[in-house]
């Protein structure tokens, strides 16, 4: 079985969404959930790291984020994913310009390897399946890569929690705007990625060292983990950088209407221009709840 390779950009940006720039040295903290006050905020409001894909038996919710969750009036998450019309929007966005399949853009060898892939897991190759875009073939390919059967998802959690509550949930950005990040970086690079996944050995180790880190909420180890991916540099400013800024005027609108659960790629948390240290220059306290 072809393993995960955590040097691809697309499998970063898929399990991180979009990992990290460069560490701020004032969020040291070992910590995914933090605390937003101050600014006259009449309640705190709260700040979360996810990792988009987990194993079941590693996925973790303790005390500290229920009860965050408890106190809280709203969940905004990257996409509402309570929005009826979302997978309609993102299925039409998925597939590419007129249906172009990329089986002719890889070499002999890596249409041989991701169609075998692709059959044995989803029943369909790449004369079915190959209309989707790179990094959509990117997360299938990942999902099934995964060393566990079951998989479980933090957004999905948080989902279920909105609807146990009945609480209103609402996106940072939207499915158009998320997809169109992918539709600005070259598809050759894509496709070269989305062809390591299945032609390169080489990775789980690392894959594992990533959701260690995450799972001891340590996100300056999760960035020494991934900061020799060279691609990233060229494109980090579009994958993180300028979507943290974008998040901000939301996620003060929100947090001044009512206390809100913000849960978002663990990625967008540290840096300094990450969504911690731009609330803080912002005015807020932010501090993480150990």
């Amino acid at each position: 079985m072809k393993t995960f390779h955590s040097k691809s950009l697309i499998a970063t940006i898929i399990l991180f969404l979009l990992v990290l720039p460069v560490i701020a040295n004032d969020v040291d903290e070992k910590s995914l959930l933090w605390k937003i006050s101050g600014k006259g905020l009449k309640k705190e409001s709260y700040l979360f790291g996810t990792i988009h894909i987990i194993c079941q038996d590693q996925f973790f919710m303790d005390e500290r984020i229920e009860n965050a969750l408890e106190s809280t009036q709203k969940i905004a998450l990257e996409l509402n994913m309570m929005d009826p019309n979302m997978m309609k929007e993102m299925q039409q966005l998925s597939v590419n310009k007129d249906f172009k399949n990329i089986k002719g853009d890889l070499t002999a060898d890596q249409a041989a390897a991701l169609d075998e892939f692709l059959t044995k897991s989803y029943g369909a190759g790449l004369d079915q399946l190959g209309i989707l875009k790179p990094f959509v073939l990117s997360s299938m390919v990942m999902l099934k890569m995964l060393p566990c059967e079951q998989q479980s998802s933090y957004e999905m959690f948080f989902v279920e929690k909105a609807k146990d509550r009945q609480l209103e949930m609402v996106g940072l950005e939207s499915v158009a705007f998320q997809v169109g990040i992918f539709d600005e970086i070259p598809q050759k690079i894509q496709i070269e990625d989305l062809a390591k996944l299945v032609t390169d050995d080489e990775g789980m180790e690392e894959f594992e060292s990533l959701v260690a880190a995450y799972l001891e909420e340590d996100i300056e180890e999760l960035y020494s983990l991934i900061a020799d991916n060279d691609m990233f540099k060229e494109y980090g400013d579009l994958l993180l950088a300028d979507r943290n800024a974008n998040w901000i005027p939301v996620i003060e609108e929100l947090i001044h209407q009512q206390p809100t659960f913000i849960a978002v790629g663990s990625g967008h948390l540290a840096s300094e221009s990450g969504v911690i240290a731009l609330l803080r220059k912002a005015g807020y306290t932010v501090e993480a709840v150990m």
